[in-house]
């Protein structure tokens, strides 16, 4: 709600209470001339309308100054923890928006603007650019319940992207934690050559032995099933991330667009229908 609207809210109130205790204010004088009331009698109604009518005021004017207020400070509906967070982020910015000579620090700078513009995206519900693919396929899997679907393409055909670092680990442990919890994970794995499958082969039994659906295909068959680097989505809550190039992990997008969503399963079905399962026990 604007601020417009809640003056203009706030003045219609007002306005309705003062012409009601107007009214009440003229029945009382009637009532005492009616029923022969006293002057006291007739002073003391009257003033108990009064009273109650400018209390009736001064709770709408509170309630009104409170929305102003977070209106004005949006973070003061977020958490003591949360608010400590932004406000150190926003000093961080602003003293380095004063010292914005150095290259790194202007880069920095850019970022923060690209954040402003991610969230706008997201909250009008469009595709957005997101720089942490471990983290975006985390934060998508981590929100999945029992019972629903997370369908992976992969390119992370390596070792090294599951046992190294800490958002590798993270994203493995999740990944597990997730299928025991009784989320149905369905995992292709696209190799570049024949030779990864040996590299992977560790991988994809600790992912079956927790059960995870695990796949294997050679990108070489599927390259015009595959116009990406890999894609991740669950159509139980409409969403898919997708990363769009081979050499860059760290960048892909984020979309709830419903068309997408439909395209990126159906290129999931064609592309298990080329793949081979892996049980544990199966040769490439």
């Amino acid at each position: 709600m604007s601020k417009g609207d809640l003056m203009s809210r706030a003045m219609f109130l007002r306005l309705l209470i003062a012409f009601f205790g107007l009214v009440f204010a003229l029945l009382t004088l009637w009532a005492g001339n009616i029923y022969h009331l006293s002057l006291t009698i007739t002073v003391v109604i009257m003033l108990a309308f009064g009273l109650v009518t400018f209390l009736a005021e001064i709770i709408i004017i509170m309630d009104n100054l409170d929305k102003r207020i977070k209106n004005l400070f949006p973070a003061l509906d977020l958490s003591v923890k949360e608010q400590a967070s932004i406000n150190e982020t926003l000093g961080t910015y602003i003293r380095l928006k004063k010292s914005h000579s150095v290259v790194s620090t202007r880069i920095a700078l850019l970022e923060f603007d690209n954040i402003q513009k991610m969230l706008a995206a997201a909250e009008r519900g469009s595709d957005y650019i997101f720089h942490d693919i471990y983290l975006a396929s985390m934060v998508l899997l981590g929100s999945l319940e029992a019972g629903q679907t997370f369908k992976v393409v992969s390119n992370l055909s390596k070792r090294f992207y599951w046992k190294t670092g800490i958002r590798g680990t993270e994203h493995t442990e999740l990944n597990i934690r997730q299928a025991r919890k009784g989320v149905k994970i369905e995992r292709i794995f696209v190799l570049s050559s024949e030779n990864d499958f040996a590299e992977i082969d560790e991988i994809m039994r600790s992912q079956v032995s927790a059960g995870i659906d695990v796949y294997y295909v050679l990108r070489s068959s599927i390259e015009s099933m595959l116009p990406y680097a890999s894609f991740a989505l669950s159509d139980d809550i409409c969403t898919g991330i997708v990363s769009h190039r081979q050499d860059i992990l760290g960048k892909v997008t984020v979309t709830t667009n419903s068309e997408w969503i439909s395209e990126l399963s159906t290129r999931f079905e064609e592309i298990r229908s080329a793949s081979k399962i892996f049980t544990g026990s199966a040769q490439k």
